[in-house]
């Protein structure tokens, strides 16, 4: 993992460690070793990954060969259009922008161990999903940030019981 995963990691299971392991043990879709990270880092919603590159769109959802659909943010005003994308692709996934207004993710609404496949992140801060992914009933929620200095972020969720929330608390500056 990088020093920011590390510490990340480290931050969350400082914060939450105890709420994770004292959760029932669940059967498992994926083995994936960073399920616990996943969901402090859905009850943190603070991770933002930082998108470069130099397009003016304002997001971009591309459907892959294998199924699988690959979304870029780039600007909040996007979100609409990307979930409409979304929607017909049959992703469990919801924008939504990131805002100081907006409350705190609700624990008890998170799938926190189950069975779910976490977003791949690229390296230009795009995520990829696929359908099936996230348990019906839940979608992760991909939060887009604007603040200046944040170089316009798209960061993720674990999965969160429907309705989802329509925005993620910001944090930070």
């Amino acid at each position: 993992m990088t020093t920011f995963k590390d510490n990340l990691l480290d931050d969350l299971m400082r914060e939450h460690g105890q709420t994770v392991e004292e959760a029932p043990e669940q059967r498992r879709r994926s083995a994936r070793p960073l399920l616990a990270a996943a969901g402090a880092l859905a009850i943190a919603g603070a991770a933002t990954i930082a998108i470069t590159g130099t397009s003016s769109e304002a997001y971009a959802v591309t459907k892959n060969a294998d199924g699988s659909v690959t979304v870029t943010i780039r600007d909040i005003k996007g979100v609409d259009a990307a979930n409409a994308k979304l929607r017909e692709y049959g992703i469990g996934a919801k924008a939504v922008p990131m805002s100081r207004d907006c409350a705190a993710l609700d624990e008890t609404k998170m799938d926190l161990l189950g069975g779910y496949v976490l977003p791949r992140i690229s390296d230009n801060g795009s995520v990829t999903m696929s359908p099936g992914d996230v348990p019906a009933g839940y979608s992760v929620l991909l939060g887009v940030s604007n603040l200046p200095n944040r170089n316009t972020g798209l960061g993720f969720t674990g999965p969160i019981r429907n309705p989802a929330p329509d925005c993620l608390a910001e944090v930070g500056n």
